[in-house]
């Protein structure tokens, strides 16, 4: 029997499910960050008009404002994350009883 594996992994996931939400950022660069104010401060995902202008996880909230002044930040919201990753493993799952997940955006 001849095995596969196939990585599945949703990129810019946490930015792309905002825009899903909010139609109005979607041509914007936008970040998911944390609470600068409770110093969690950090780019935890962007968009490619982000990614495109320099910004990069795991910066500074006040270092991509730098690199792109008209960043739009959404705080993250990892409710609506699990959910579009508890579809995405429905969809895996039409394929395959064997499902690995590494983390919330993707899964084996």
């Amino acid at each position: 029997m001849r095995r596969t594996i196939l990585h599945v992994d949703l990129n810019n996931y946490y930015a792309s499910v905002e825009c899903l939400y909010r139609p109005e950022i979607r041509n914007k660069p936008v970040i998911v960050c944390g609470d600068a104010k409770a110093r969690h401060g950090i780019i935890l995902a962007k968009n490619y008009l982000a990614k495109a202008l320099g910004v990069k996880t795991g910066d500074a909230i006040w270092e991509a404002k730098q690199k792109c002044p008209g960043l739009v930040l959404v705080r993250a919201d990892f409710q609506k994350y699990l959910r579009f990753s508890r579809l995405a493993r429905e969809i895996y799952a039409d394929y395959s009883d064997k499902i690995e997940p590494y983390g919330i955006d993707d899964g084996l």
